[in-house]
């Protein structure tokens, strides 16, 4: 009795092993490929001038032979170009070089911005644009002038001023309620 009952029990299991793999075949053809995409963090950054003469802006080129008490234009905005909302930050580096007759210690703090305190706001070394910048909008500019100090003495003759712009964006869906908030940004 017990040997049938042993053959009849392994039976059921083979039949039901049989029963589940044929079952997986013909609901196999059923199966559906989804595909998700993600979407993307993409900006450009902006650095455009308003000629001498006036008019609208265009693309930012060197500039040669600035004096001390000089104001130049340069326009710093960042678009989204990507298809999410991102926040936005930037970071500003200033460098000297003196003409290879001159020596003396570089004052960096003579090369100054109009920055924009209402729309960006300073924390850590980098200027965050406020609000969150949706696909395909622009930031308000960070600054429009580069001012050079009247107290640029004679040791600044041919000199050399580089302005460096950094730029990061991060996505604003799910990331905090506010660019402070915000996580995920990229280390300097």
């Amino acid at each position: 009795m017990k040997r049938k009952l042993l053959a009849a029990a392994a039976a059921a299991i083979c039949l039901s092993i049989a029963a589940y793999g044929t079952v997986s075949y013909f609901t196999a053809e059923d199966t559906a490929i989804n595909v998700i995409t993600a979407g993307n963090i993409k900006i450009e950054l902006l650095e455009t001038t308003i000629p001498e003469g006036g008019g609208e802006p265009v693309p930012f080129e060197d500039v040669i032979g600035v004096m001390p008490g000089t104001e130049v234009s340069k326009i710093v905005e960042v678009r989204n170009v990507g298809d999410k909302t991102a926040y936005v930050r930037i970071q500003l580096e200033k460098a000297l070089t003196l003409a290879e007759v001159y020596e003396g210690e570089i004052d960096l703090s003579l090369i100054s911005f109009n920055i924009d305190t209402e729309s960006w706001t300073e924390k850590d070394g980098y200027y965050y644009y406020n609000l969150p910048l949706e696909a395909g909008e622009t930031t308000k500019p960070l600054f429009t002038v580069v001012t050079f100090s009247n107290e640029m003495s004679d040791i600044y003759q041919n000199s050399k001023a580089e302005i460096t712009v950094n730029v990061d964006a991060v996505q604003s869906d799910n990331n905090g309620n506010s660019v402070s908030e915000a996580v995920g940004w990229s280390e300097a």
